[in-house]
């Protein structure tokens, strides 16, 4: 399996090299070069298989011969050891063909568990054997940065920056990244919104003398990596529930597109997945693209839903390098047109495109707070905020019936405020993360300034080479 870039298509990347560099030289994302396929054969034997021999069966595909088969299956068991759960991912029967797929039972309570445990133990295997070391670097708009924090802590073989908006991310989302102690984290506070600190990420990758001095790599969803092993989940769910000839719905909380779009992923190699609902919180940016054709960026919004407060997802390039059909320069003219003008238009025939398989509504916060009251008192089910506005989004959308899996993304422990104002209830964190309350916090606050920043990482890099 060979990889190339939403700006090249005549590169030829493996599985490893993608996944330890993360973005590509010229600034896009990767992706397979020839999408593989899952029959309906392949499908109906997952049916007897955990989430572990899922988590093998979908990944091989796209990693090939490049790790031996022994050799991954024991990865995967490594990463899945601190989840709560013994079948990894639990769903609840809503009735009238509705669930909801819970999806926080990791380490640190959020869906970015399930890919970067994994991604995490990949980087450790493959620099090990090649007696390499890296330097990670990522932005966090909530729950990246803590996952990202303890699938990587106290590796020999990497350090981590992790950068979050200041002030921008819950209490409980914060001290998960803050109250670590290990020598190879690194965590900085920039103030400003997420999308600054995702520019910022951008920015160190194509840095001349950075490439000089370090080995980078990324950790967000515009890691490849991310997204394949976001993927196993959605697999996952439809092998267990016994429903013939059927397709079903998901609708997932949007931030940085990286979930949905790997429902998207499952979708093209084989699932049987009808649409995909976009949520949207009141940063609207995916829902106007989705509906209307076009994205105008405009200030971020912050939201009870922090980890959505988002305004240029990542992953939208590789959506749109599949709708122009690999087609580099239009991918190049719309990405330029988007950073020099603020907006871009898209043509009406790859809208029809889009609304093929995803649709999309903005859900607002008195709206959230209505659906986690209504949700508790119909289900007794507390929900966090994020998927609060999958649901919210989903009856906004009116989907005609057919099974219909709710993403829940996160504990709705990490959201304490938001739960009681929509409850009047306090809620508690389970009891191995209370002392996060009580822990000393670590991170540096850094004004929004490229060259401080950079500083910042050279000096603090246990890793820099020469400088």
């Amino acid at each position: 399996m060979y990889y190339e870039s939403t700006r090249n298509n005549k590169l030829k990347k493996s599985f490893s090299e993608v996944l330890l560099t993360g973005l590509a030289e010229d600034g896009g994302l990767f992706l397979p070069k020839k999408w593989p396929k899952f029959s309906k054969k392949e499908l109906v034997k997952f049916k007897k298989m955990n989430y572990q021999e899922i988590a093998f069966h979908v990944s091989k595909k796209f990693i090939g011969n490049e790790i031996k088969d022994s050799d991954l299956k024991k990865i995967i068991l490594k990463s899945f050891k601190n989840f709560s759960k013994k079948e990894i991912a639990s769903f609840k029967n809503l009735n009238d063909n509705k669930w909801l797929l819970e999806l926080f039972h990791g380490p640190t309570l959020a869906f970015k568990d399930y890919a970067l445990q994994i991604v995490g133990n990949l980087f450790e295997f493959i620099l090990k054997k090649n007696k390499n070391k890296i330097t990670i670097i990522g932005a966090t708009s909530g729950d990246t940065g803590s996952a990202a924090i303890d699938a990587c802590k106290n590796k020999s073989t990497m350090e981590l920056f992790i950068f979050h908006p200041y002030k921008k991310v819950s209490n409980i989302q914060r001290r998960l990244m803050t109250t670590v102690n290990a020598k190879n984290i690194h965590n900085i506070a920039i103030k400003g919104n997420f999308d600054d600190c995702q520019r910022i990420v951008k920015k160190l990758f194509t840095d001349k003398y950075l490439k000089s001095v370090f080995s980078f790599s990324a950790i967000n969803s515009i890691n490849w990596a991310r997204i394949l092993f976001q993927i196993i989940y959605y697999f996952y769910f439809v092998s267990k529930i016994n429903l013939k000839n059927k397709k079903f719905n998901f609708s997932v909380p949007s931030g940085n597109f990286g979930n949905v779009y790997s429902g998207y992923v499952a979708k093209k190699i084989g699932l049987p997945i009808d649409k995909l609902i976009i949520a949207t919180n009141e940063n609207d940016v995916l829902s106007t693209f989705t509906n209307n054709g076009y994205i105008k960026l405009k200030p971020v919004k912050q939201t009870i839903s922090p980890s959505m407060d988002i305004q240029l997802p990542s992953n939208l390039e590789r959506l749109i390098y599949d709708l122009f059909n690999k087609n580099n320069s239009l991918v190049k003219s719309h990405i330029e047109k988007l950073y020099k003008n603020k907006r871009i238009i898209i043509n009406k025939k790859y809208l029809k495109k889009i609304q093929n398989n995803f649709k999309s509504s903005k859900v607002t916060e008195s709206n959230t707070l209505l659906i986690l009251k209504d949700f508790f008192l119909k289900n007794k089910i507390v929900l966090d905020p994020h998927t609060a506005v999958g649901i919210a989004a989903e009856k906004q959308c009116k989907i005609k019936k057919q099974p219909l899996v709710y993403i829940s993304t996160a504990h709705p422990a990490k959201f304490p405020e938001t739960i009681y104002k929509a409850l009047k209830k306090k809620i508690t964190l389970p009891n191995k993360y209370k002392y996060l309350l009580k822990s000393k916090e670590s991170y540096k606050v850094i004004n929004l300034n490229y060259n401080k920043i950079k500083n910042y990482i050279i000096e603090k890099s246990i890793f820099v080479k020469n400088v």
